[in-house]
């Protein structure tokens, strides 16, 4: 072993090593799994996270709350500000049946090369106000669409705030049938995973500035909670995550590459 390490040290190996940790390719990147949250092991060896998008929703949402409580689920909501303004009492009706709410921008525009008064907007403002309504810190964000940069992931990190992606997703943007949707989670559902679901499909940029009413993913919920228990999946909310691993996104990346699902 100390004649590998005197040939590593040789090559230079060791200094390239600590020169990745000091450069600009060191950068932080998202959650895509409970593990890389639960740094202290708290979770339950088989748990899954049901996390719901761009709500919340005035008819949906409340039906949604409805099902989860019927299956004693915990759940996360990640909550666009324009739509927590618009429906304040849904906010805090989260909030009182238990359940995690992370910031998922204000109006889900894409954060790449906003000025910084919009990105406060987008950002702090939603977080304010989400805080304001639950009565709890914001821990989480998720980027519309997924598509983040390293500024703001190294800024909420810095904060305390996690980046979360997702390792299973219902797809339930484009698709319409509930079975169709609980068979793109399905797919990919195991211990640990991360679910993308949406509780609306925001559009809250068009003209009129509605959501898409999702009755088919609450209906595709159900379907995915039963067979999450079937195979001995607990559901869990990301407030569950007593030890952020905050200081461990991070990971070596040549330039120009992108971190993007």
């Amino acid at each position: 072993m100390g004649q590998l390490r005197a040939v590593a040290r040789g090559l230079g190996l060791g200094r390239l090593r600590d020169g990745v940790r000091a450069s600009a390719w060191w950068t932080t990147v998202p959650a895509r799994r409970l593990k890389d949250l639960d740094a202290g092991r708290t979770l339950p060896a088989k748990s899954v996270a049901l996390t719901f998008d761009d709500g919340p929703d005035p008819v949906v949402t409340p039906r949604l709350l409805e099902l989860l409580e019927i299956h004693s689920a915990p759940a996360t909501f990640f909550m666009c500000g324009l739509a927590a303004q618009r429906h304040a009492d849904i906010v805090r009706s989260v909030a009182a049946a238990g359940h995690t709410i992370g910031g998922h921008s204000w109006d889900h525009r894409l954060l790449r090369g906003l000025s910084p008064a919009e990105w406060r907007r987008q950002i702090d403002d939603t977080h304010s106000l989400l805080e304001d309504l639950s009565g709890a810190r914001v821990r989480w964000f998720r980027p519309p669409r997924g598509n983040s940069d390293r500024r703001t992931r190294e800024t909420l990190r810095r904060r305390g705030v996690a980046t979360v992606y997702w390792s299973a997703a219902g797809r339930d943007w484009s698709l319409r049938e509930p079975e169709s949707i609980a068979r793109a989670v399905l797919d990919d559902l195991d211990s640990g995973a991360i679910v993308l679901l949406h509780d609306a499909i925001a559009d809250y940029l068009s003209e009129d500035g509605q959501p898409t009413r999702q009755e088919p993913t609450l209906q595709a919920t159900e379907l995915i909670l039963r067979a999450a228990r079937e195979q001995g999946l607990e559901p869990v909310q990301l407030d569950d995550v007593t030890s952020v691993a905050l200081h461990s996104f991070g990971r070596p990346r040549l330039a120009g590459a992108t971190d993007e699902p």
